[in-house]
């Protein structure tokens, strides 16, 4: 893939807003803080809840061990706390009463940010992107794009061309879209995202849409040279704490910032995916 794989995974206009609204309700607020940044610091303890079915961010290794992208980014943040994470493996439904009831402290759990619970919780910057992606062949250079959420490069370029998407998805719900706007556009349905990867790569297709889980799993996993040249759909995955922890949801996205310059980001995509 061209360019940074962080840049691809977490990029996106609608993440910009995310960030500017993020930044403003922390600014208003109330400065209250119910000091769980202190315990933590005190204890050496951060309570990380997360549902450790959604590999490669978090499942459960032979000996029961949390692993995965979001277990390694919990614990490069607990370190930049002076902590340990303690994994809490909660059924995904239960995470945010989990961590209203004090039960965790934080949620890293390949989250999507809702603005539905912004009154009770404080979200992190985005640091994945798990929106719907177009890609096509590394050696292909005949569609363009600007790897951001905009079509204006790609549009023209897709005319008489034929998009493999998963059947009744997000991504085939895409390229529908994009044929209004393209016109001559074809699209070839397959069962799951996999297979319009895989008939991408074997030439039955110009492009294919997926969500971007898919595609860093199936070039991880030696699916085939693809690269990602749009990212069509923003799905923000964020890392939430109580609407009182204002401090250490401060320190969280410190952290996320060093992280992300520092390339240690990128090191967590290229390892789990």
């Amino acid at each position: 893939m061209q360019g940074s794989k962080f840049a691809r995974a977490a990029g996106g206009g609608a993440i910009i807003l995310l960030l500017v609204a993020v930044a403003v309700g922390l600014l208003v607020r109330e400065r209250k803080d119910d000091g769980t940044l202190d315990r933590v610091q005190a204890t050496g303890v951060l309570r990380v809840g997360l549902d450790a079915s959604f590999p490669p961010f978090e499942s459960l290794d032979g000996a029961g061990n949390v692993v995965g992208f979001d277990a390694d980014l919990a614990r490069a943040i607990a370190t930049e706390l002076d902590a340990g994470p303690v994994f809490v493996n909660v059924g995904f439904d239960g995470l945010y009463d989990a961590l209203l009831a004090g039960r965790v402290d934080v949620v890293i759990s390949g989250l999507p940010y809702d603005p539905r619970r912004t009154q009770d919780v404080i979200y992190s910057q985005p640091y994945f992107n798990a929106g719907q992606v177009l890609v096509v062949r590394a050696d292909d250079t005949t569609i363009a794009g600007s790897g951001e959420p905009a079509l204006s490069e790609v549009e023209g370029s897709l005319a008489g061309r034929t998009v493999a998407v998963e059947w009744g998805s997000l991504a085939d719900m895409e390229a529908r879209r994009l044929r209004e706007v393209v016109g001559d556009l074809e699209t070839l349905p397959q069962p799951t995202a996999r297979e319009a990867l895989d008939a991408l790569v074997a030439g039955q297709a110009d492009a294919a849409i997926a969500d971007a889980v898919s595609v860093y799993q199936f070039i991880g996993q030696g699916g085939g040279e693809v690269r990602v040249v749009e990212t069509l759909t923003d799905e923000p995955y964020v890392i939430a704490t109580r609407i009182k922890s204002r401090r250490l949801a401060e320190a969280i996205d410190d952290t996320l910032t060093r992280l992300r310059e520092s390339g240690a980001l990128d090191e967590l995509l290229a390892k789990w995916f």
